[in-house]
């Protein structure tokens, strides 16, 4: 007992070294952002970061525009085809998969139509046709295209990458490629029956952006200023998918965990934990509030772990249960379909009832009507409520009386919200349930 006691007060002496070496090392970097100015970035102060498309698709596309502001014509363009051929061509590893060709992605850059948001055609019943595609790259002669499917927080449409697929196998010449772009690599949910690494791809921000992007920066050295907006884009991004931004600073972390690499292994573990312990915490007394508020009229329940995308409260209307129709708070991990800002709105589930909403003067966007976010504490620095955000997480969890100011913030909010909007939503879910009798 005594022996694991002293193991025990050892490990937590480690530990806090630890932490205690890093915060110095991170203060040092911090004076040196303070003086250069580094802090300073224009997609944040914006509110831009995590716009899909007036950020990153506008962004992306207008580098990859051979015609673009850039001044650097097709070489943008040419080095994302370069990485691609790199990721899935020259790095094939398993002989059994079916092999891609050589000229899978090869393009004729000189001749490129580079298009956001483009308008292919009207949905059709089923959503096997139609809607917008985010980044098309297409060659003029129609032989083939580049089709990139952006996603940063936004969920998927039904029946998305087979629309695309469909659109390319009426339009070009050649088998077009789909790239399925996403903060991390993940897989769609919504190309059933395609085929990875086939029909579609999966590439990243977190590496094959930045890693474009990086190549496209050597090629701007001579352009300060296309380079400085680069630079603070892919600081952007760095950002959004938990990377440290300086490189040195991250180097000099690491030679300490190396050193300490036990203790930095358990606080890994316990990291999660607490972020998700206080995130939960407020989810779970806001929700106790608007059932106490509300509870007569609604069902009011949480969904998804804590630590889920989408993790959020609905609150159901419980005279017309089963329509579909929510009112919601999300994301409550940081990760969800607008941003990583938490923000509130009513939910048609499946986006099925948009026409009906649309009749009654909703705001709609992809499966959310009236969309809006919460205010924050006015002592707070950044004007988000943003439950990914280490500094908000940390400022909250040594400010208990700070977490009952937001909690009844966003409870007072949510509620008016919902009384503002109950009528009108009842009117709505009437149709619903004559359409569906």
């Amino acid at each position: 007992m005594t022996e694991n006691t002293i193991e025990e007060k050892i490990n937590l002496s480690t530990i806090k070294n630890l932490l205690e070496n890093v915060h110095v090392i991170q203060n040092k970097y911090d004076d040196i952002a303070d003086i250069t100015g580094e802090k300073f970035n224009v997609f944040s102060v914006l509110n831009l970061t995590s716009n899909e498309v007036r950020t990153h698709s506008a962004f992306i596309g207008e580098l990859l525009n051979i015609k673009g502001s850039h001044g650097l014509k097709d070489i943008p363009l040419q080095l994302f085809i370069k990485i691609l051929e790199e990721k899935f061509i020259l790095n094939q590893e398993d002989e059994s998969e079916n092999k891609i060709g050589l000229d899978r992605f090869k393009f004729n850059t000189e001749n490129a139509i580079t298009i956001v948001e483009k308008n292919i055609k009207k949905l059709n019943e089923d959503k096997t046709e139609g809607g917008r595609i985010d980044i098309i790259v297409e060659d003029k002669n129609k032989w083939n295209a580049l089709i990139i499917e952006n996603k940063i927080y936004a969920g998927e449409q039904e029946n998305q990458l087979i629309r695309y697929y469909n659109y390319c196998k009426e339009y070009f010449l050649k088998e077009t490629p789909i790239l399925y772009l996403t903060l991390d690599g993940s897989s769609p949910t919504s190309g059933k029956g395609l085929i990875k690494k086939q029909h579609y791809f999966n590439i990243s921000y977190k590496e094959d952006i930045i890693n474009w992007l990086e190549l496209c920066l050597k090629e701007a050295s001579d352009k300060p200023m296309l380079r400085e907006v680069m630079k603070q884009y892919i600081y952007l991004i760095k950002k959004l998918t938990g990377q440290t931004i300086n490189k040195k600073m991250s180097e000099e972390i690491q030679n300490i965990i190396l050193r300490n690499f036990s203790a930095a292994e358990q606080i890994v573990k316990e990291f999660d934990k607490i972020k998700y312990k206080i995130s939960g915490n407020i989810r779970n007394r806001i929700t106790e509030v608007l059932i106490s508020k509300l509870g007569s009229k609604y069902n009011v329940f949480t969904r998804n772990k804590v630590g889920d995308t989408n993790s959020g409260i609905w609150l159901e209307l419980k005279d017309y249960e089963n329509t579909g129709i929510y009112f919601g708070i999300e994301p409550f991990s940081g990760k969800g379909n607008v941003r990583n800002e938490l923000f509130f709105g009513i939910l048609d589930l499946n986006d099925k009832h948009k026409n009906i909403f649309q009749n009654h003067n909703f705001k709609c966007t992809r499966w959310w009507r009236d969309v809006d976010f919460f205010d924050n504490l006015e002592d707070y620095k950044n004007n988000q409520i943003n439950f990914s955000d280490s500094q908000f997480i940390s400022f909250l969890g040594q400010n208990p009386i700070k977490q009952d100011e937001l909690i009844n913030k966003i409870a007072a909010q949510m509620i008016e919200f919902i009384q503002s909007k109950e009528g009108s939503l009842i009117n709505v879910c009437k149709e619903i349930n004559g359409v569906n009798n």
